[in-house]
């Protein structure tokens, strides 16, 4: 007789591996923080192991869980796929595609009435998260999403890259005028992402000279648009990326305090599965979404 442990309590691990805490996989199950914790603890139970312990910013992984993580999240991948080759796609439920807020915000909503004029008889669930949905377990159709493009069993298509450069209010423009790069950032405040991964501003730094400096201090958002906001009201400067930051350059809101603009590596990818172009929505949307990317990625 077979060994299998509760779907329920897999989900839950499943969705506190990939999250790191609680909140995360309770919104990723659309349960509560408490079923999920109920759920984990049977789960360990039933194995007699602990996959989790608890660290100072969230959960950690055992030893035992990340060996098991692996056979449990390919185990997922396997349900989902042999499901959608037995049953075709689901059109009963709306097309999900997970992004960010900022490139949902900045650079799919301004264009995304083409494609519901191209077709009009799609429903689409946009999911607005930081978190990395899991696509393979069918927790959205596509993505957009940000890094160098190298995940594992997934299709990838490059959709935006950016150049960065600081930005900052008029007014603040004004007072640090003729300043180095190092001597504005040792007086000012920099705007920052709050994950070190997604911020470049490191990067532009390096490139100016500036590298070393010690600013007179970060602010930290988790929300980009929120930072762009706080570069408005000059309490600081922020890095510009691009590509998202046209309207508020084109209206005077921000200038640029510096001529130097830096390539970054990392850009937004649409990512999926291989298999969900059976769908024909996924396919129509990707092919959507290719037409819109910039004319140089167009071309690959």
């Amino acid at each position: 007789m077979r060994r299998l442990p509760s779907l329920r309590g897999l989900q839950a691990f499943e969705a506190v591996a990939r999250m790191g805490n609680l909140a995360g996989a309770a919104e990723a199950l659309r349960i509560t923080p408490s079923a999920v914790s109920h759920r984990i603890r049977g789960l360990e139970e039933e194995l007699g192991l602990q996959l989790l312990r608890r660290l100072p910013n969230g959960l950690g992984l055992t030893a035992a869980g990340r060996r098991y993580r692996a056979g449990v999240e390919d185990a997922f991948a396997q349900l989902a796929r042999a499901t959608a080759e037995l049953l075709g796609p689901d059109l009963s439920r709306p097309l999900t595609v997970s992004v960010t807020s900022e490139v949902g915000t900045r650079w799919l909503m301004p264009r995304f009435y083409r494609f519901r004029e191209l077709h009009p008889d799609i429903d689409i669930a946009i999911l607005s998260t930081y978190h990395p949905t899991n696509l393979a377990a069918g927790e959205a159709d596509l993505a957009l999403r940000w890094g160098e493009g190298n995940w594992p069993g997934l299709q990838t298509e490059p959709i935006l890259r950016f150049r960065v450069t600081p930005l900052c209010a008029p007014e603040l423009k004004a007072r640090i005028a003729g300043l180095t790069p190092a001597e504005v950032v040792a007086k000012n405040i920099l705007i920052r992402d709050i994950d070190d991964s997604y911020d470049d501003w490191d990067l532009w730094l390096d490139a100016a000279g500036a590298g070393g400096v010690k600013p007179a201090r970060h602010w930290r958002f988790e929300d980009y648009s929120m930072g762009i906001k706080a570069a408005i009201d000059g309490q600081g400067i922020v890095l510009g990326y691009l590509g998202y930051v046209e309207r508020e350059i084109a209206s005077g809101a921000l200038v640029q305090p510096f001529d130097l603009t830096v390539p970054v590596k990392k850009g937004y990818h649409l990512t999926y599965p291989q298999e969900r172009l059976s769908d024909p929505r996924v396919r129509a949307f990707r092919d959507w979404v290719i037409s819109e990317r910039e004319p140089a990625l167009r071309e690959q």
